[in-house]
């Protein structure tokens, strides 16, 4: 299956014709880089560059050694982003949902570091990676926009590092499912229960734990009345008992 590469000149000429950008009435405009930007600048802006794609559980984004054509603002759906070796090995960098950017790995060098699968269906806003660079010279706010992006991006990778050299495993699942709530929180009214869209072997790889290390947190915490689970199910979350565990010391 093929990557999603969205860099050719017919792409780009069907950009600049857009009426209207997707982004004028996107669901998960509040959560994505153009939330701060008003609604002249997204009509006037994001329709050179966006363009919505549709994809299915299974389909590669990009691979590593991938050249940069596009940067992709998660609209509706998952995706994992992990780092791999020629020998098989992988590590789950981090799971991107609604409003999170991925890509931005292959902007230093104009190749990509890391592969990025989408593990539910979905749809994605591919940003037109030549085009949003020529547009940026003379827009401060989508520079702004993209530098911001990537902050709140480099600071949830910090935090998650620092869970994964100082917590204990049940305080590592706490941090996750926080984490995840907050991502969320601004578009999802009934959070007290979620499906995981992950697979076990996938969060485990993101936990830096075993399975059965992953398998006794799960059962551990939900022991100790801090939700309930059930396959990928968790309801009855108790986040502020989450965050009691987490502000603990170990």
């Amino acid at each position: 299956m093929q990557t999603h590469q969205i860099g050719s000149s017919a792409h780009t000429s069907s950009f600049r014709h857009r009426q209207i950008s997707p982004c004028v009435d996107c669901v998960s405009r509040s959560t994505c880089l153009h939330k701060n930007l008003d609604l002249m600048q997204l009509e006037n802006l994001t329709g050179q560059y966006v363009k919505k794609i549709k994809i299915k559980s299974g389909d590669p984004i990009f691979h590593n050694g991938d050249p940069i054509h596009a940067l992709y603002n998660v609209r509706v759906g998952f995706l994992k982003v992990e780092y791999s070796l020629p020998n098989g090995h992988h590590q789950v960098n981090h799971f991107a949902t609604q409003g999170t950017l991925v890509g931005t790995d292959g902007i230093a060098d104009g190749k990509h570091r890391l592969d990025a699968i989408a593990i539910t269906d979905g749809e994605l806003c591919s940003i037109d990676f030549v085009r949003i660079q020529s547009l940026m010279k003379a827009e401060a706010a989508l520079q702004e926009a993209i530098g911001h992006s990537m902050s709140k991006e480099i600071n949830r990778t910090q935090e998650h590092l620092f869970s994964l050299g100082s917590h204990s495993t049940e305080q590592k699942i706490a941090h996750f499912l926080i984490d995840l709530h907050d991502k969320l929180g601004e578009t999802y009214s009934r959070l007290d229960s979620l499906r995981l869209p992950m697979k076990r072997e996938d969060l485990k790889s993101y936990l830096g734990m075993t399975s059965e290390s992953l398998s006794r947190g799960l059962t551990s915490l939900e022991k100790n009345h801090y939700f309930q689970i059930r396959n990928r199910e968790i309801s009855a979350i108790d986040y502020g008992k989450l965050q009691q565990l987490l502000e603990s010391p170990n």
